[in-house]
């Protein structure tokens, strides 16, 4: 009996381990089963918070969004309020635009109000045109075509004179067509129209006797018709002296002695009081050609020719190009500055931009500011190279951008280049259209020939009766 008792309880110590090891095994499997589900119900839910966080809400049918009507119409409130700014504003800017069209329109149609011409307001003046039923040869209308000064431009351009009349060396046509400057006709209808413009100084283009640039006669055989014409038009005229062969402060002086002993008495001679004193003022083309310290000796006082508290003493106001010149203009003890050109850009000193710096610097050293305010600029009949500086006149708004800088600027006199540089296309003279050999002159329609002259009008009263606003 022993041996069958061993085997049983072998046989029973075997099912009991089995079923120990099953009821681990199975325990096991419940146990990974049962983590795996809980591990998937906390990726669920962190999955659907992220959906909730990240997924924008829509208005769509697929997944609407619940809306309170309170929410609804404070939406709507806020929608129709934008809506309403942004149309007011749209209004009110076309209100705006609408006046300031209004106003253009107006002051481009109105012609010239009558004003008394103010020596605030100056304008360079060209005596060097020539036609052959005056003067018997043609001067400057048949001007030649310039050599291009750009080395690295390899373009053929046209070369030799132009033929008048129908042919001239400018890229707008005279109404009074090829005039010739010593015409007393034609001085009085210039005086006039200057007047009309309100300009009262003309800045006058002046060589000594004998000399001139090369095309012409000396401006000096004209200039007494030009005072005596300006002083029956209650006009005054002041030279532009301009940079003669061989200028130099000592001939200048020379030249200086001859111009006070044969103008300096004249009524219609420009001159402003310095020191308690009238004083003829001289506008010097291209002064930064002469250094500094040679104008020093005629201009400051304690100069070895100083000219200073002498009978040719005056207002000497130097051309502007670089910025560097204003240093060297108080240096040579200049009394002012002015800038010429007419193109905006060209130089420091015809930037419009500048004019401000330029006026403060003027103002801090005691010394004159004349900016050069143009209507426009072309010049390519005569440096067909040069298209690059350009300055189209866009209906006299670039006119007006010049007059509004110098303006805001704090000028101490406007300088308008030009009455009639034809060459240049700076004129404000009346031009009219014309076309001939396949060539059609600029013109200033459909303003008019009179445009630019109404236009200066137009300025010159703003300025006078303080009406620009900035």
């Amino acid at each position: 009996m022993e041996l069958p008792v061993r085997c049983f309880v072998k046989a029973v110590r075997r099912c009991f381990l089995s079923y120990i090891c099953l009821a681990v095994f199975c325990g096991c499997l419940m146990g990974i089963a049962l983590i795996q589900m809980i591990d998937g119900s906390f990726k669920m839910d962190i999955f659907e918070r992220k959906q909730n966080v990240t997924k924008p809400r829509t208005t769509t049918l697929e997944t609407p969004v619940h809306i309170s009507p309170l929410r609804m119409k404070e939406l709507a409130a806020k929608r129709a309020n934008k809506t309403d700014l942004k149309q007011k504003w749209l209004n009110e800017r076309i209100e705006r635009l609408n006046k300031a069209a209004q106003k253009v329109q107006m002051r481009r149609e109105v012609t010239a109000r009558p004003v008394e011409p103010s020596d605030k307001f100056h304008i360079f003046y060209y005596a060097w045109y020539e036609n052959v039923q005056y003067d018997g040869n043609w001067q400057h209308w048949n001007h030649e075509y310039l050599k291009n000064w750009r080395k690295l431009d390899t373009k053929v351009y046209p070369t030799g004179k132009h033929e008048p009349p129908d042919d001239i060396g400018s890229n707008f046509y005279p109404s009074l067509g090829c005039y010739s400057s010593r015409d007393p006709i034609t001085i009085d209808i210039h005086m006039k129209q200057i007047r009309d413009a309100g300009v009262g100084v003309l800045i006058v283009s002046w060589y000594p006797p004998g000399l001139s640039d090369g095309a012409g006669r000396s401006s000096d055989l004209i200039f007494s018709d030009l005072l005596n014409a300006a002083n029956r038009h209650k006009l005054k005229v002041a030279p532009h002296i301009e940079p003669y062969n061989g200028r130099n402060p000592v001939n200048f002086l020379t030249h200086l002695k001859y111009f006070v002993r044969s103008y300096g008495n004249h009524p219609a001679l420009y001159k402003v009081k310095k020191n308690g004193k009238e004083s003829t003022v001289y506008y010097i083309y291209d002064s930064y050609r002469t250094p500094a310290s040679s104008w020093k000796e005629l201009l400051s006082p304690k100069g070895n020719i100083s000219i200073r508290g002498s009978a040719q003493d005056g207002v000497f106001l130097g051309l502007l190009v670089d910025v560097h010149h204003k240093h060297e203009i108080k240096r040579a003890h200049f009394d002012g500055f002015y800038t010429y050109f007419a193109s905006n850009g060209f130089s420091y000193g015809s930037t419009w931009k500048n004019w401000k710096t330029l006026s403060v610097y003027a103002h801090k050293n005691g010394l004159l500011f004349s900016p050069s305010i143009g209507p426009g600029y072309i010049d390519t009949r005569v440096r067909p190279w040069n298209s690059g500086n350009t300055r189209h006149r866009r209906r006299g708004k670039y006119y007006d951008v010049g007059w509004r800088t110098a303006i805001s600027a704090g000028a101490d006199f406007f300088s308008i280049t030009s009455f009639n540089e034809w060459h240049e296309g700076t004129q404000i003279e009346p031009a009219i259209p014309k076309s001939t050999n396949g060539y059609t002159y600029m013109d200033y329609e459909p303003e008019g020939p009179n445009f630019y002259l109404n236009l200066t009008n137009w300025w010159v009263n703003e300025v006078l009766n303080k009406t620009v606003h900035f």
